[in-house]
């Protein structure tokens, strides 16, 4: 697995009689976090002196760790006490830097020396520097330590933390994490940047990254490759598969650097690792070679819309919304959130998902606050591939206000891709309750927040989560129109074309629909339809008898259609002839 710095060392080990003995620490970089240790044990090759405690002045804390889950602790700023490092092998080597954390309370002021010894810890005679105190804060503060080129081509260098004693408090703490040493390469290739352009892109731009190559070794750099890759599987492994380009670069002479650019097409929203890997024969140094960045890509706007809300459940219901992807491309949902309208007390936020779910285009996402709306659509509970349902389990809902409130959609970047701000008024007039009954959008490709394209959901009960909305049109009818099916139909009980279908479409996307059967004479033998409230499409089923279910006569009837706007209070109307006939 590749992160995005990898350390290695190796340490090699001597046996003396009955005793076993760590020797030499001979690949680097070296890295110790001390967290391979059991508490209070310290890792192999460290040693401390027990002056204050007989198993050991420096012990390993999980307490205030710069780095999770382990550092080293000392306590008693008055008395002296030292820790020791395994012993390095710089034969044919010359070390470069040694760093380290540390942090102090502030009633450790003891002084504290960085020693080195060339004889395998017989005698410390290289200073490193001068006494390092206190810095007055309880953070951890960063030491890097230039080492002298009396330690090159050394064969047993071991380091000394030398506390002075003398000062401070009894109950004075020293933690110390996070030990590294480099040494200068003949040859080291590191990748040191790698960034993406546009910083923030959209599903629809292509992504151009740049990695920035620092010649390390003290020797030109030549015959070398940058390859760039997408970890698409998210297994954080470099699959050749992922691989989308590769660059050769010219020479780069020592301390010098060099950029590389590579193109990748546009990307999904969502949330992509991209690694850029040097490769290099001669390289000394791995550890430095790869480097990784996430780019998060924001959703085209309005690519997920609101398209339904719950806001005003009846007893024992619960809130929810629906969305829809009406964009052309997948949208994985990790990290999105929405938020109610902010008050002076901030905004309800929520987090649909942190997992990784790719929604689809056209596929529905049903977000409710307790599980009940699944008893109660029986759709989700079998819901298939293109229906998400998230139940975010809150007893007090989703805070939505029954008079009105917004409702803020934002991707995984914080752009808002959608918003509206609802009112009751939205609702069909004509619905004089409309507690229990979603409003509903009549078009998803229409503007969100335009009262027009809105209204009360017709289909019980009282909404259409996870499916089709019951209003939905994707273009009103320039006229009211009707088509029946079959024409002529012979409702005489033999089971052949014994109903008719009559199909209606309005230039409304919602109204109060009358309508009604007349005989050629004009007079009214059924009414199907009295006051109802409709989409803009619909169908009503005829069985041929008139208001008092008997049979209608042979013979042509007129359909009459009337349905009054809710909008504007226009009365649209159409007929048409429908024949009922006898078999022969």
């Amino acid at each position: 697995m590749l992160s995005t710095m990898r350390f290695f060392y190796s340490v090699f080990a001597l046996v003396s009689g009955n005793q076993f003995i760590l020797a030499q620490v001979s690949t680097f970089p070296y890295a110790e976090r001390f967290d391979s240790v059991a508490v209070p044990a310290l890792p192999a090759g460290w040693a401390s002196t027990t002056i204050r405690l007989s198993s050991g002045d420096f012990a390993s804390s999980t307490s205030t760790t710069r780095s999770a889950p382990n550092c080293l602790i000392s306590t008693n700023s008055t008395i002296t006490q030292t820790l020791t490092s395994p012993t390095f092998n710089f034969t044919g080597r010359s070390p470069n830097q040694l760093q380290f954390y540390t942090a102090r309370s502030g009633t450790h002021t003891a002084g504290l020396l960085l020693e080195a010894s060339i004889d395998n810890g017989a005698t410390f005679l290289v200073q490193l520097a001068d006494t390092i105190r206190n810095p007055g804060s309880a953070g951890y503060v960063l030491t890097t330590i230039q080492l002298p080129g009396s330690l090159f081509n050394q064969a047993a260098v071991k380091f000394r933390w030398r506390l002075t004693g003398g000062s401070g408090g009894t109950t004075g703490t020293f933690r110390i994490d996070d030990v590294s040493l480099s040494v200068l390469t003949t040859f080291d290739l590191s990748i040191t940047r790698l960034f993406a352009s546009p910083v923030s892109p959209t599903a629809n731009d292509s992504i151009v990254f740049s990695a920035f190559v620092k010649n390390l070794g003290q020797q030109t750099a030549s015959g070398y490759s940058i390859a760039f890759f997408r970890d698409a599987n998210q297994n954080q492994v470099l699959d050749p598969s992922e691989q989308f380009t590769s660059v050769s670069g010219n020479p780069i002479p020592a301390s010098d650097s060099a950029s590389f650019n590579a193109l990748h097409t546009a990307l999904p929203a969502g949330s992509h690792r991209f690694y850029a890997l040097v490769s290099y024969l001669q390289d000394e140094n791995s550890a430095n070679d790869t480097l990784v960045m996430t780019v998060g890509v924001a959703s085209l706007t309005r690519a997920l819309v609101v398209n339904e809300i719950m806001y005003e459940p009846l007893t024992n219901q619960n809130e929810w919304i629906e969305l829809l992807n009406r964009g052309s491309s997948p949208i994985d949902l990790a990290n999105w959130k929405f938020s109610d309208r902010p008050t002076t007390s901030g905004a309800n936020m929520f987090t649909i998902t942190s997992q990784s779910r790719v929604v689809q285009p056209g596929d529905f996402v049903v977000i409710a606050a307790e599980s009940s709306i699944l008893q109660l659509y029986s759709n989700l509970q079998s819901a298939g591939s293109n229906i998400h349902v998230f139940i975010l389990n809150r007893s007090g809902g989703l805070s939505l206000g029954n008079e009105g409130d917004d409702i803020i959609l934002k991707d995984l970047t914080g752009k808002a891709i959608d918003s509206v701000s609802y009112t009751p008024t939205w609702h069909h007039p004509d619905v004089t309750d409309t507690k229990g009954r979603s409003l509903e959008r009549i078009n998803p490709n229409l503007d969100t927040n335009d009262p027009r394209n809105w209204s009360t959901a017709t289909g019980f009960p009282g909404g259409s989560p996870g499916g089709s909305n019951t209003i939905f049109t994707r273009t009103l009818s320039v006229s009211a129109s009707l088509s029946i099916s079959p024409n002529p139909f012979s409702p005489d009980g033999d089971g052949f074309e014994d109903f008719c279908s009559i199909s209606y479409d309005l230039p409304s996307s919602t109204s109060l629909i009358h309508l009604r059967i007349y005989d050629i004479k004009g007079r009214l033998i059924r009414t199907l339809a009295n006051a109802e409230f409709s989409g803009a499409k619909g169908s009503v089923i005829w069985d041929g008898l008139d208001n008092g279910k008997q049979r209608a006569r042979i013979g042509p009837y007129v359909v009459f259609i009337e349905a009054l706007d809710g909008q504007g209070g226009t009365v649209h109307s159409a007929k048409a002839v429908v024949v009922v006939a006898t078999r022969l």
